[in-house]
């Protein structure tokens, strides 16, 4: 009864806030349309006049590939000299196609500036995007993501350099993914949530999520993200009646079972999706922050996909909020455990899926729906699915680990390397004149490509070993990465040889790797 009171009760929201209240697209055309960034504009424009709309300041994170903006709300209470409260920031529209986030946000912000949330933002600064992916937004027909069930008409997935913006976090070749990275570093929010709509294997979910899955995010941190979402997924079901779990999908696959030798080779159940961090939530994860990924299901309808996203994103922060000094903490000591005298920090690569858990997996069934108007056919959710236990692969482990050594050198670095290590806030030297160190190299013994481009580039996978320790001299300009710093891990990811996916894996260090790779580990 609650979940069929939802939509109808959310549909008629602007509704009850009264008559000058605006509407969102969706709203306004009983869900057939989604948003496009004139309207959000309007939209925006409407809700800083209604009562609390000065607890809204809307700007401009950047611009687009095509010359964009990307429209940037802050909520807050106005009062700047709390520092205490945490930060958050929520995108949405990655893949444009995928609209319920950016629907959700727009929604947040008029219950803000009608004053409501003000729990939220006694805990919060908020910071919301809700069209990340701007050109993708515009870039309508009915074709994108035809068998999502509604809106007939959305944007196209990659931006218009053709790029997936969520595959883009370590090269960080898009002036979207650029402004992303400032924001990260001018405000450093505690949490990024990244919204999303899945669509895939046929669940009993109305939402699936994920925190960083890298194998090099901070344990600490790791272990709060795991008990902030078991606890909203309780909220989720008692306060919401919506089902939400890990996110994955059914599969039969090759499992490394060394840990575990009496598991099968071939694993049937719920697997996760990847650990790398060109992907936003795991990148965000190594700069030593809270990253949650939300994925609406696909076959939900489009009134239960906003409905469902607005409730994930209010309970995480609500969560959030009640564990606040524990967020604050964890963050704090993933900051400085870099810098602990003698500390050792252990860097993973050769990653492969973690051990499978036995859980409970809602197994779904879909409908076929005819589409009147162009002859299609969409799928929709149909009932709440049956529970089944089976194994659940959530989470990664590295097969091969090393301790950080005391700083990398970047030899004969190229101006966009130095300019993408400034963009990830990697802190570095150029030495002014040359410097002779005891030094281990990489000698490569391989170099491996695929035949095809794959988002605009032929990843580059290398073959080799570290060498005993020897000096050499550095010549001027070499640029030395020390590992006493806050994002040591992500420093590690960008530049070791035989990270998973690297600057290396992206080209970067290419033309400088002959025999040897151009950066070596300084022993001291």
């Amino acid at each position: 009864m609650l979940r069929a009171l939802a939509v109808p009760l959310l549909a008629s929201i602007a509704t009850a806030q009264g008559p000058s209240s605006p509407q969102t697209r969706p709203e306004a055309t009983n869900h057939r349309e989604t948003s496009s960034l004139a309207d959000v504009e309007r939209f925006l424009d409407q809700c800083v006049k209604l009562e609390h709309g000065d607890r809204l300041a809307i700007s401009v994170a950047g611009k687009s590939h095509e010359g964009r903006p990307l429209l940037l709300i802050k909520a807050s209470l106005g009062d700047d000299d709390d520092t205490d409260r945490l930060r958050a920031l929520i995108i949405g529209n990655i893949h444009a196609g995928e609209v319920e986030g950016k629907e959700t946000l727009q929604m947040l912000a008029r219950e803000i500036a009608s004053g409501d949330h003000e729990d939220l933002l006694r805990a919060f600064d908020l910071w919301l995007l809700p069209i990340y992916n701007v050109d993708g937004n515009e870039k309508t027909k009915a074709g994108n993501r035809r068998r999502q069930n509604g809106p007939t008409v959305v944007g196209q997935r990659a931006n218009a350099q053709g790029f997936d913006l969520n595959r883009d976090f370590v090269k960080a070749e898009a002036p979207e993914t650029r402004a992303l990275m400032a924001l990260f570093s001018s405000f450093d929010p505690h949490l990024f949530m990244d919204l999303h709509t899945t669509n895939g294997s046929h669940h009993g979910y109305h939402l699936t999520y994920a925190p960083c899955l890298s194998p090099n995010y901070d344990r600490g941190l790791a272990r709060l993200s795991r008990r902030v979402l078991d606890d909203v997924t309780t909220r989720m079901k008692r306060d919401h009646d919506f089902f939400v779990f890990d996110y994955g999908n059914f599969s039969t696959r090759d499992w490394d079972g060394s840990r575990a030798p009496e598991s099968p080779a071939k694993v049937r159940g719920w697997w996760t999706y990847d650990s790398r961090p060109r992907y936003g939530i795991n990148y965000y994860g190594l700069r030593n922050r809270i990253a949650i990924l939300s994925e609406a299901y696909s076959y939900c309808d489009f009134p239960t996909r906003i409905a469902a996203t607005r409730a994930f994103v209010l309970t995480t922060l609500r969560t959030l909020a009640q564990r606040a000094d524990a967020v604050r903490d964890a963050c704090a000591a993933a900051d400085s455990q870099p810098m602990v005298p003698g500390a050792k920090l252990w860097f993973g690569y050769d990653t492969t899926f973690g051990d499978p858990e036995r859980l409970e997996v809602l197994v779904g069934e879909v409908e076929r729906l005819e589409l009147p108007d162009d002859g299609g056919t969409r799928l929709q959710r149909k009932g709440d699915g049956r529970p089944e236990k089976m194994p659940v692969v959530r989470s990664f482990r590295a097969r091969q680990q090393h301790v950080l050594p005391a700083a990398w050198a970047v030899q004969g670095p190229s101006h966009d390397t130095r300019e993408l290590l400034q963009r990830h806030g990697i802190e570095f030297e150029a030495i002014a004149e040359p410097r002779r160190v005891a030094v281990q190299q990489f000698l490569v013994t391989k170099k491996r490509k695929p035949k095809r481009p794959y988002q605009g580039h032929q990843e580059l996978v290398l073959d080799g070993a570290w060498q005993p320790a020897a000096f050499v001299q550095l010549p001027l300009g070499t640029l030395i990465v020390s590992s006493q710093q806050r994002l040591a891990m992500l420093a590690a990811q960008l530049l070791e040889p035989l990270s998973d996916d690297g600057l290396s894996n992206w080209n970067f260090f290419e033309e400088q790797t002959s025999d040897v790779y151009p950066v070596v580990r300084v022993i001291e």
